[in-house]
């Protein structure tokens, strides 16, 4: 473990240096996180996700220096992430752009298939869809602390960072969040 830990200092001292193969490592090691912190943000939107995720890393890229290791270097390309994805949803706001939703891509299950396991599927489709729906109906501070502590596995102390809040602050939103998912579901008939 202490070893990783080196490695990736060691590759951060190099891309802050202007090494493009060092940065080029850190982009392998940490896109997916990126990318799906993106898209959760997003709502599921893959082409705001890839042209967030390739922002994020030009921008990365582009204030390398100013990255002093205050938290992990992945926390640092969250919270650009983060911010990146912010700024852009005020202009869409602004400008009045209509987000489309996302397409559901779930596939009912044939005739042939109906069975318990099938309605079991179904039921488990519903519950990820009411929850997904819940997460994206929480004010914007809570929907972001709460994608990235459940969907990253980031500490309070990371999640705070990457939203720019103290840990406490992020603890709080996570709180308030899970009360107004659970209200959320309780209103639409599931039970907690």
């Amino acid at each position: 473990m202490e070893a990783l830990a080196q490695q990736q200092t060691d590759l951060v001292a190099a891309a802050q240096a202007g090494d493009r193969d060092a940065f080029s490592a850190l982009v392998r090691q940490h896109q997916r996180s990126v990318f799906f912190t993106a898209l959760r943000i997003g709502r599921g939107d893959e082409q705001f996700a890839r042209d967030l995720t390739q922002r994020a890393f030009m921008q990365a890229w582009a204030k390398r220096a100013e990255f002093r290791g205050e938290a992990a270097f992945k926390t640092w390309l969250l919270r650009i992430t983060t911010n990146l994805s912010l700024n852009e949803q005020r202009r869409a706001w602004r400008h009045r752009e209509v987000v489309p939703e996302p397409a559901d891509t779930s596939n009912p299950p044939e005739l042939g298939e109906v069975g318990p396991e099938a309605f079991d599927r179904l039921e488990t489709k519903r519950a990820r869809a009411l929850l997904r729906d819940a997460v994206e109906a929480l004010p914007e501070r809570q929907r972001h602390v709460t994608l990235l502590r459940l969907y990253e596995d980031l500490s309070f102390a990371e999640v705070g960072a990457a939203c720019g809040i103290s840990a406490n602050n992020a603890k709080v939103s996570f709180h308030h969040a899970v009360r107004n998912i659970r209200k959320n579901l309780e209103a639409k008939g599931v039970a907690s």
